[in-house]
């Protein structure tokens, strides 16, 4: 039998095994999770992304998922004062602790959803004790809020309120929270302060509270911390903690916002560190012949990356193996084409010329106004149809914008421009796309030419790591992925080529870089010698370093400057051959071969910058 397994596909042998030994991992998700706050940096698909990979793997069946219900307030009142409670019906308070203006209707369904991540993590305390299971929650780790105030995006504290839950209940063994969040694990400390019964361990960059608590170790690093720094500190100060408190039950605050790529942190944790951070944990844990029953949460992590950490750590949690999850549009596009897949069964027979297979039913109470298509073909309606169709939109309105408005315009020429506008009151632009059908961008092929496109969060504010770039009045909405990935599934209905646009700034290029090829394989190596020199700034500088002609020729000491010139995104295979396939590989090695572009301040081996960055 073992011997057959190994024959089969990796994904089909990991479902058998599922079938024949269930996991030892249970995962709690809840739907709402996708629900976040506008201006907020935290990713609303981040928890669905984790969930999909480990299903789409076979990690994980469904009945390994558990959903949660919101907690109780008498739960909450366990930890939370009732003052501190009672002040939340106002929604200036929850807005203050989230950081955003809020009415009504905002504010409440910010409660809603800390209460029903506080009862994620009391059903992940029932599922590990329970079932021996390590017990994963997607959401949680709300640390910061004390038994008396909310702060830092924290209403209710989840571990808290789970743990003194589980004292009412009869619980008595020792408890061990492992907080590895970039944050300070404040509230929890202050909620235990007085309680030998439950360590709080927490490495973060500076404090947030100096109250001393009876058994609690701190240890504040600063900025700028390295995989080798953090690894050794956890090394010299966790094993002796565990030794000595001999927990019963552990639970691990698992926030990846310390990597290098988080748009709020200021940390420099690479994938490996943070992987090698999240072993040594649970190693740790399970030293000595012991294994407690482990707890894990989420914690922070912000921007579209941070998923990809947990779900890294879990691949290997669940398989021992550690495997590498999927690119971001690869993932959105396998989804997007399943419901294109699903939605064309289910309508009756399209007519040759129908938008997206609409049946009459989808256009009940509209009345065409105008004359504009998208492409040339499809009306408003189509394009409104297919982004609610597949959770486009729903994914701009879990960043805060409930009420959206779509708009198809064709001001001039043969480009339609296409708007997603917000809540009606303010009219904030949110998305707009200007694009048209070419046979001239990419000689002897039909592209979706881009001649335009915005993607921006009017209510987002720029960071440091969040660097304002050339042509930004607002940060990034989060969506470029999903745009991506609708405009592929557009091609592959219209029987277009790929994707095709200029970048007028490098910056432009960088995004897409995973993706998108040069059209002129001499331009692909010239890109590519540039991002080579780049490779130690950040996007915003690195854009500001060529655009002032620090890159530079290494044998001529000339400056390189930026030039426009066309990129596309292949979907046919014609396409993909032409700028992946092996003459266009050895067009561009040939090219880059005779390229040695550095910065001015290389040549003596001093780059400035400190990391690279992705933005999306």
């Amino acid at each position: 039998m073992i011997d057959r397994l190994r024959t089969l596909p990796t994904r089909v042998s990991r479902w058998v095994r599922l079938t024949l030994r269930p996991p030892g991992v249970v995962l709690v998700h809840h739907r709402r999770y996708v629900h976040t706050v506008a201006g907020g940096l935290l990713d609303p698909a981040r928890s669905e992304k984790i969930l999909a990979f480990l299903l789409a793997q076979g990690l994980i069946r469904k009945q390994d998922v558990s959903r949660p219900i919101a907690a109780s307030l008498a739960n909450i009142l366990r930890v939370h004062s009732a003052t501190y409670v009672e002040s939340l019906a106002d929604p200036r308070v929850v807005g203050e602790i989230l950081g955003a203006e809020l009415g009504n209707h905002q504010a409440q369904a910010a409660i809603d959803l800390a209460r029903v991540m506080v009862g994620g993590t009391i059903q992940a305390t029932r599922l590990a004790l329970r079932s021996g299971r390590v017990a994963v929650h997607l959401g949680g780790g709300l640390h910061h809020a004390t038994p008396n105030e909310g702060m830092g995006f924290c209403i209710f504290n989840d571990v808290a309120v789970a743990i003194s839950r589980l004292r009412a209940r009869g619980f008595t063994e020792p408890i061990l929270i492992v907080d590895l969040d970039l944050h300070d694990g404040n509230g929890t400390r202050a909620a235990f302060a007085d309680d030998e019964s439950v360590f709080t361990f927490s490495v973060h960059n500076i404090p947030w509270d100096e109250t001393p608590a009876v058994a609690s170790k701190s240890v504040a690093l600063g900025s700028d911390v390295t995989d080798e720094t953090l690894l050794q500190v956890l090394s010299t100060e966790l094993p002796p903690v565990v030794a000595s408190h001999r927990p019963g039950l552990v639970l691990y605050v698992a926030g990846v916002d310390g990597a290098t790529t988080d748009a709020l942190g200021d940390w420099q944790l690479s994938e490996t560190g943070l992987l090698a951070r999240d072993q040594f944990v649970v190693n740790a844990i399970r030293s000595n012949g012991e294994s407690p029953p482990l707890v894990v949460v989420l914690a922070g992590g912000y921007g579209t990356a941070a998923w990809r950490y947990t779900a890294r750590f879990l691949s290997w949690l669940i398989s021992g193996d550690v495997i590498e999850p999927p690119d971001d549009v690869q993932m959105v596009l396998q989804k997007f084409r399943a419901i294109s897949k699903q939605w064309q069964v289910q309508d009756s027979t399209p007519e040759e010329n129908d938008d997206w297979n609409l049946s009459p039913g989808d256009l009940m109470g509209l009345v065409e106004h105008d004359d504009a298509r998208f492409l040339g073909k499809f009306s408003r309606y189509a394009v409104e149809l297919q982004l609610e169709r597949l959770g486009v939109l729903d994914g701009i309105r879990a960043r805060g914008f409930p009420d959206l408005t779509v708009t198809l315009d064709a001001p001039s020429g043969l480009g339609t421009v296409l708007r997603v506008l917000g809540t009606p009151d303010s009219r904030d632009l949110l998305f707009e796309l200007k694009a048209s059908r070419s046979r001239s961008i990419v000689p002897g092929f039909e592209a979706l030419e881009i001649e335009w496109m915005l993607l921006q969060n009017p209510r987002g504010a720029f960071t440091t790591r969040r660097a304002q770039l050339p042509g930004q009045s607002h940060p990034g909405l989060g969506m470029l992925r999903e745009i991506a990935a609708w405009l592929i599934v557009v091609c592959e209905e219209l029987r277009l080529d790929g994707i095709a646009f200029v970048p007028s700034q490098y910056f432009m290029a960088a995004v897409g870089h995973r993706h998108l090829r040069f059209v002129d394989p001499g331009r692909q190596a010239r890109y590519e010698a540039m991002q080579d020199a780049l490779s130690g700034s950040r996007l915003a500088m690195a854009n500001t370093l060529l655009n002032n002609g620090n890159v530079i020729d290494r044998e001529t000491g000339a400056s390189v400057y930026w030039e426009p010139v066309p990129m596309v995104l292949p979907v046919s295979e014609r396409l993909r051959d032409k700028v992946t396939g092996d003459a266009y590989r050895a067009a561009v090695e040939r090219a880059r071969a005779r390229l040695s572009l550095v910065l001015r301040d290389a040549r003596s081996g001093d780059r400035p910058g400190q990391s690279t960055e992705s933005s999306g």
